[in-house]
């Protein structure tokens, strides 16, 4: 979207991530060996909060890829994408355990005026939820989203 269609209090559902044992494995074993090596034989697994976040951004990459693609089928114009500048307050107030689903959202809290021209800034508030209710991730962001640009 552009920046001129970003609507504080607006909810994005950004999809479920179910967390297996073995995709809990298989991340510990490539980004965080620690997690297979606390959790002894059999022992059920715990993902890390990486792991977690990951998972989010995928959903956040993925939801906007085809909102992209609906936005070009229909022949509409591409904002640029902007960068985020980082995050805030990342805290996992929840473990996320083996079969656990994970449901993410994301809602824009914020919007101002910036001195880059052609730009805008837009603060977001993302949060993972598991099946139990029990919010698992959740930090803010803020991001740079292209304005519309002036037709002469």
């Amino acid at each position: 979207m552009f920046y001129e269609d970003v609507a504080i209090g607006e909810v994005s559902d950004l999809g479920s991530t179910v967390f297996t044992r073995e995709a809990i494995a298989a991340f510990a074993r490539r980004f965080d060996p620690r997690i297979l090596t606390c959790a002894g034989e059999g022992a059920p697994l715990v993902a890390s909060g990486l792991h977690v976040a990951s998972a989010m951004m995928r959903r956040l990459v993925d939801t906007r890829a085809a909102l992209r693609a609906a936005m070009a089928a229909r022949g509409a114009a591409l904002p640029q994408l902007g960068v985020a500048p980082g995050f805030q307050d990342m805290r996992w107030p929840n473990p996320v355990r083996e079969s656990d689903i994970v449901a993410y959202a994301v809602t824009t809290v914020s919007r101002r005026e910036t001195s880059k021209r052609g730009w805008g800034l837009v603060g977001n508030s993302f949060r993972g939820v598991n099946q139990r209710g029990e919010t698992v991730l959740a930090f803010s962001s803020l991001v740079l989203v292209a304005r519309r640009p002036v037709e002469r």
